[in-house]
């Protein structure tokens, strides 16, 4: 029982709270994996169109808008901060049972249902994440924190692997629609089930406890929060980046699925395409950011993720999709490894839940927008400008952080 202790540690870093942690992320992955990366493809099973596939990436994003920071508040708040995380982390694992039973509506609503549903999802979701970016701040010192992140993506990357073959061969031997349908509502299910031993993970965490904000301005924290230069100006960057970002979101299915014609197979073989090199590239952009610091890994990050729409319109084969995978699994290896703690490390001191909160509904505004512009834009301009105009604003965004930089730097006399 020692030596299986001490191997779990060595696995997982050199503290207790990293390994639950990693753990915690493992099933995080696993649950996302089973009740959401393939949702693209369920919807189209169930006859989506392509303002489905919009919605699908738009309507989370405006749901987030309204929750996120009223959710925020009433966590900061409360008397046992934990339990209230927990009750929503509860409610956002058990909400996509309710995908499981779309399939039994008629066949004309399907779609529309599916997308409601699955944006609706993130109103716990979004909270509960929320959260956990600060709490991930209460539980780990400055000094620990780049290890705990990389530790948690790198066995990510792992489960996401395994887990996708899992489910990409159980799809793939599927030979009707409605036994693949059958499949994906298993697989919620299964979800539900591995979301709960996930917040079992959650609750092991110790962290440093903070007394409640009762009598909590929610306003006076955010104009406070935004007097911060720094945070001010990695919010605007931020932004930037991510309007371009989501952009592609609903590009890329529509591009696999519609143009492609990519089934259940060839995504899992992309999903472990992705998965590969995002276990090689974790701990390269740990050291890059040792190296850098997260004010110019974003900069190098963001560039490499600017890079991927244009690489989709050279791909006329799902061969050649997935043969670019490892460069946009690397560009998101490094958007992932490096954003939360850029974030964390720009908001100001103590002020860390509520900053989460603020930078995560004005990104869900950008959600809300972005694949709606994405989508209008492929109706004027075809499927490939539209993949090259999302290329040009991730590298506005990527302009952005380096200008941001180098104002820093400026700032501080360092040239």
């Amino acid at each position: 029982m020692k030596l299986v202790r001490r191997l779990n540690l060595r696995l997982f870093g050199g503290s207790k709270n990293i390994r639950y942690y990693t753990l915690n992320g493992i099933l995080f992955t696993m649950v996302t994996i089973f009740a959401k990366s393939f949702a693209a493809k369920f919807l189209d099973r169930l006859g989506g169109a392509p303002i489905h596939y919009s919605l699908l990436n738009a309507l989370p994003g405006f749901v987030a808008i309204f929750v996120t920071i009223p959710g925020i508040v009433m966590i900061q708040m409360a008397r046992n901060k934990r339990r209230i995380m927990e009750g929503f982390f509860y409610l956002s694992r058990s909400f996509p049972l309710l995908l499981a039973l779309v399939p039994f509506l008629p066949e004309a609503r399907r779609p529309l249902a599916f997308v409601l549903v699955y944006g609706l999802m993130n109103f716990p979701e979004s909270i509960s994440a929320t959260a956990l970016q600060s709490f991930t701040g209460d539980v780990f010192s400055p000094r620990e924190r780049g290890e705990a992140i990389t530790y948690r993506n790198s066995y990510s990357q792992i489960a996401q692997l395994i887990t996708s073959v899992i489910m990409g061969v159980v799809l793939s031997v599927t030979t009707t629609n409605r036994s693949a349908i059958f499949m994906y509502q298993l697989f919620i299910v299964l979800s539900f089930l591995l979301g709960l031993k996930e917040i079992h993970y959650l609750n092991l965490l110790k962290a440093e406890e903070r007394a409640p904000l009762a009598n909590m301005n929610p306003v006076d924290t955010i104009r406070r929060i935004f007097t911060n230069r720094d945070y001010r100006s990695f919010i605007i960057c931020s932004l930037i980046f991510h309007f371009g970002w989501q952009t592609g979101w609903p590009l890329f299915s529509i591009y696999q699925i519609s143009y492609l014609g990519a089934d259940e197979k060839w995504l899992t073989i992309v999903n472990v395409v992705l998965s590969l090199s995002g276990i090689v590239s974790f701990p390269i952009w740990q050291r890059i950011v040792k190296k850098t610091g997260y004010d110019l890994g974003i900069v190098f990050a963001t560039i490499c993720m600017a890079s991927t729409p244009i690489l989709y319109t050279f791909t006329h084969s799902m061969f050649m999709n997935a043969a670019v995978q490892p460069i946009i699994g690397f560009s998101t290896a490094g958007i992932t490894a490096v954003l939360l703690g850029l974030m964390l490390e720009s908001s100001p001191e103590g002020e860390g839940l509520v900053s989460a909160a603020v930078h995560t509904t004005l990104t869900s505004v950008t959600l809300a927008v972005a694949p709606l512009f994405g989508n209008l834009v492929l109706s004027l301009l075809g499927l490939n400008a539209s993949l090259y105009v999302s290329g040009t604003l991730r590298a506005a965004g990527a302009l952005a952080f380096l200008i941001r930089y180098h104002m820093k730097r400026r700032k501080d006399g360092s040239i």
